[in-house]
């Protein structure tokens, strides 16, 4: 497969496995990702540090003007583009609520936007994804996050426009690992949205776990040795290495979403074994009465990639 033009996706060439392009590749080379929920600029930033060239969506004019002004040097090489529009399943205008307590809840759900209680309402064109793709090409890579309007990125793809790999920020209600599976991606990772890491924390509903991080904050030796356990025998983010997830390094901000591709961690789940760990951490969250606390994001890989 070719994610752009004179890009072969193979085991030796795939840039989400071997990081930076060389130096003095014509922009137009290199391969591309669309950062759909472009925010404050963080994740462009790590995609353009690896070597990407990057399409940068975002509905808050306040934002992508900010974004237009941090990538200034970027856009001028034709590596970077900020386009300030939304992304739903349907083009046209529509209203968008823009927080005025945390930027990241604005929303064209206004149950999402005017949380905290102080909020403007805008009139913002919209798009869809095959529009984006019809204008700036098919990227390797889409990530989203969009606050609740993840899944509608979703709906004009077809499983040839699929992007190599896609992650999103996932919630209880919306079909979106279903969904992905429908346009052809055969392996999927999930990651807690603050640790970067697949490994989900203690529930309220876990007597057992809540025992055990108890003891481990009193007796340091008990948390000690349940930390040095392999995963899959301590699968509680409450063992995991401090900090979040950065297999390169990368001092990843507040606003970013982390790896992506081979970079993510946790290993490849096939499509029946990712939909039974959703369904298992959707659950855990059900127990405790905290869905409207889900932070994960799924990242999927399509079929076509030769891994």
């Amino acid at each position: 497969m070719e994610s752009s033009p004179g890009i072969k996706l193979t085991n030796d060439a795939n840039p989400a496995r071997i990081g930076a392009q060389p130096v003095g590749v014509n922009p137009v080379d290199r391969p591309m990702v669309f950062d759909i929920g472009l925010n404050n600029g963080d994740d462009a930033a790590y995609y353009l540090n690896l070597g990407f060239r990057v399409v940068g969506i975002e509905a808050n004019p306040l934002l992508a003007a900010q974004c237009t002004r941090r990538f200034e040097n970027e856009i001028r090489q034709g590596r970077m583009k900020v386009v300030n529009a939304g992304v739903l399943n349907e083009p046209g205008e529509f209203t968008f609520y823009r927080n005025l307590t945390d930027h990241g809840w604005s929303s064209f759900r206004p149950d999402c936007g005017k949380k905290g209680g102080k909020w403007d309402e805008l009139i913002i064109r919209c798009v869809t994804t095959q529009q984006l793709i019809a204008e700036h090409g098919k990227p390797f890579f889409m990530k989203v996050d969009i606050e609740g309007a993840d899944f509608q990125t979703l709906h004009s793809l077809t499983t040839d426009s699929a992007p190599a790999y896609v992650s999103l920020e996932l919630n209880y209600a919306d079909p979106i690992v279903e969904r992905l599976i429908d346009l052809g991606y055969s392996d999927f990772k999930f990651v807690n949205g603050e640790t970067y890491r697949p490994t989900p924390p203690i529930f309220d509903h876990q007597p057992g776990w809540r025992l055990l991080r108890k003891l481990g904050r009193v007796a340091p030796f008990v948390r000690s040795g349940i930390s040095r356990l392999p995963e899959r025998l301590r699968p509680n983010s409450e063992y995991d290495p401090p900090g979040k997830y950065s297999p390169d390094g990368y001092p990843f901000g507040l606003h970013s979403s982390g790896p992506f591709g081979e970079r993510a961690a946790g290993s490849w789940l096939s499509p029946a074994a990712a939909v039974r760990r959703w369904s298992g951490l959707k659950e855990k969250y059900r127990k405790d009465g905290k869905t409207n606390q889900i932070w994960w994001d799924v990242h999927a890989r399509h079929a076509q990639v030769d891994p």
